[in-house]
């Protein structure tokens, strides 16, 4: 198949949508033929201005029209789950979707069913799984660096939804993947915050054991003083990131901390996408099946609270428990007025 031209749609003329056009336009074995946005207007100039031949206003018909063999889906979280599941129902070969996957685990178990089996190979954009920085730390780990791998710490702001998910899904991928098997998380929210419509916290944290005993602590928004949300301590030494994308590395092998650069370049996550539907490769490191991990993570720091208790793996609660609590009660607003941080409501205007 490596002379194949893969036909590519695009769901949501925003953004992300004009990304993903450019990632797939720069690539060789692509066409971008259509898009779609549920504004005609929207639709029509994307389509104009990305010299892309059709627009739609509705993706069932763009599917049963354009014969797609990939579409990248940019749309908020929260309806991201409809159009992928028509996408895998009309045969698609491939989807892309920007993170998270969804706004609940039951949204992403319901899209990793419709893919599975359909035969259709979704990934999720959680990009930071290709930087170079990212892929040699996982690497040391994977070859014995630092020893058994026993803690990573992060630390960011804004929202489990919008940065926390890269900032977990990033810790889980320099350990190499582990299965969280439970986490006890805390959260605040006193203030009615949203992220792209879906309901945000003021501010939260979590551990979470990994296979291993190995534990990851996430914290977000919290007060300073702040701690470095870069490192990775094992039993035989730590490393972090260095400066000009390099690692620092610190272990009983050598006196001092090691200043290490990448050994390899990475491809990005369309380009992997093809070597995927090629099948040259057996897995896409951003399979749905990873981003479906990282919702559950960051479900369960809410799921915590809501239950006041461990929660462990798989999260089988299929709301989101952040929902749940605030419509049940049990989260009041203290503080009037709700407010998106990334897509103001109108009375924001």
């Amino acid at each position: 198949m490596a002379d194949k031209i893969y036909r590519v749609g695009i769901i949501g003329c925003g953004g992300m949508g004009r990304s993903h056009t450019n990632a797939w336009k720069n690539h060789p074995r692509t066409e971008v033929v259509a898009a779609m946005d549920i504004d005609e207007g929207r639709a029509s100039d994307f389509a104009e201005a990305n010299d892309i031949s059709a627009h739609y206003t509705d993706y069932e018909q763009m599917f049963a029209t354009e014969d797609l063999d990939i579409v990248s889906i940019t749309t908020w979280q929260s309806i991201r789950l409809e159009p992928t599941i028509a996408a895998a129902e009309s045969g698609l070969a491939g989807i892309i979707t920007e993170k998270p996957i969804s706004a609940s685990v039951g949204e992403a178990n319901d899209m990793l069913a419709a893919c599975d089996q359909s035969g259709t190979k979704l990934v999720v954009g959680h990009q930071r799984r290709f930087n170079q920085q990212n892929c040699e730390a996982r690497r040391l780990i994977q070859e014995g660096a630092i020893g058994q791998p026993q803690a990573m710490l992060r630390r960011d702001g804004l929202g489990l939804l919008n940065r926390g998910t890269h900032e977990v899904d990033e810790m889980r991928f320099i350990l190499g993947d582990p299965e969280p098997l439970w986490l006890i998380g805390q959260a605040s929210r006193k203030t009615d915050k949203w992220e792209r419509r879906v309901r945000c916290e003021d501010l939260c944290f979590g551990e979470i054991c990994f296979d291993g005993g190995i534990r990851g602590i996430y914290e977000s928004d919290l007060p300073g003083p702040g701690l470095r949300g870069d490192a990775v301590y094992g039993d035989d030494g730590q490393l972090r990131r260095g400066p000009d994308g390099t690692i620092e590395l610190l272990n009983s092998q050598t006196a001092g901390w090691q200043t290490i650069k990448p050994r390899q370049s990475e491809p990005n996550q369309y380009e992997e996408m093809i070597q995927w539907l090629d099948d040259d490769i057996e897995q896409h490191r951003n399979a749905g099946i990873h981003g479906k991990i990282t919702i559950e993570i960051l479900m369960a720091i809410y799921e915590s609270v809501r239950i006041n208790d461990v929660v462990e793996f798989p999260l089988e609660t299929r709301s989101n428990p952040l929902d749940l609590m605030v419509e049940g009660g049990l989260m009041p607003v203290f503080k009037e007025g709700r407010y998106d941080i990334r897509a103001p409501f109108p009375e924001e205007k």
